[in-house]
């Protein structure tokens, strides 16, 4: 159904948006496998709004192409998916902030969300800088990711038109 698709393609900009605003001013640091890759605290950015904001991205993005290819008890799995996936691994770097940053982090944590982003942004916020450049080498792999499986999908859905 074309609203579900639309509103689906929305889901998916938006996410990749936060993501893109995330990896500008964190940096392709955020992809690491290993604590302790990131260059310090960022508190600026999505980040003033959202402790997770790729997480969150993750999570829109995923939403969208379950929309997208009109898989409704996909959202289901995405949800229970999402939580149990990414709950062990914040819970793991925030006890290394917590660790490596102290105080600052404690105050950041307690005055930032999670998951929901809040309307204000925090004022504490740190003086990384954003770069689109930056941004889009981080996002290169997901931007190709995102054009495959959206073209896949419609390909899919076009063959079953016919």
């Amino acid at each position: 159904m074309w609203y579900t698709v639309t509103i689906g393609v929305f889901f998916i900009a938006a996410g990749e948006f936060l993501r893109i605003w995330a990896v500008g001013y964190a940096g392709a640091s955020t992809r690491a496998r290993t604590l302790g890759a990131a260059r310090d605290l960022v508190t600026t950015g999505p980040y003033g709004y959202v402790r997770n904001p790729l997480y969150l991205g993750n999570f829109l993005l995923s939403l969208g192409v379950c929309l997208v290819a009109n898989v409704y008890w996909l959202v289901a799995v995405l949800i229970v998916g999402y939580f149990s996936q990414y709950l062990p691994i914040i819970a793991v770097e925030e006890a290394y902030l917590l660790e490596s940053c102290g105080p600052i982090y404690q105050t950041y944590r307690e005055r930032v969300p999670r998951f929901i982003p809040q309307f204000h942004s925090y004022p504490d916020a740190s003086p990384h800088d954003f770069s689109f450049a930056r941004a889009l080498k981080s996002e290169k792999r997901t931007l190709t990711a995102i054009v495959c499986v959206i073209g896949l999908i419609f390909a899919r859905q076009s063959t079953n038109l016919f």
